[in-house]
């Protein structure tokens, strides 16, 4: 089953900005000043710009996380990572705004393994969760609110 990302309004004004300032630095940019390694009308220059917006795009659309049997695979761009659901210990939440493979700063702390945690941000929390506790019921749930509905 599939979860894509949360997507925050900041997240979405960082990324798409940048994305922007990109495009209107060709449409609109003039000769740079001064002495530069790389200009941005140079074949060089275009590269860059290109790897840049692909990676982008690729975090954007590519965010999201799967449960495939026994496992969580978590995928933010080029990045993946796998993780045995078994081995998940305590969910909570959290809102660190640090590097992770979430595209909200409101997201799921996972604890797994010896001492290992991964920051996610599912769309659909409950379900996400309820979907994990079905593979792993022993998960702990630290915040009341995470907790399912026992209906």
């Amino acid at each position: 089953m599939y979860f894509s990302s949360k997507k925050d309004i900041w997240f979405s004004f960082i990324i798409w900005g940048i994305i922007l300032l990109i495009i209107l630095i060709y449409i609109f940019g003039g000769e740079p000043i001064g002495r530069q390694l790389v200009t941005y009308k140079s074949i060089p220059g275009y590269i860059i710009s290109a790897l840049i917006l692909t990676l982008l795009l690729w975090i954007w659309f590519g965010t999201g996380y799967r449960i495939e049997g026994k496992f969580l695979k978590v995928r933010h761009g080029p990045l993946n990572c796998k993780i045995k659901i078994k081995e998940i210990k305590k969910i909570r939440r959290t809102n660190n705004p640090f590097i992770a493979p979430a595209l909200s700063v409101d997201r799921l702390e996972i604890l797994f393994g010896k001492y290992d945690v991964i920051n996610i941000s599912p769309k659909s929390e409950s379900e996400f969760i309820n979907s994990l506790l079905i593979v792993n019921p022993n998960i702990q749930l630290d915040d009341i609110s995470l907790k399912p509905n026992k209906n």
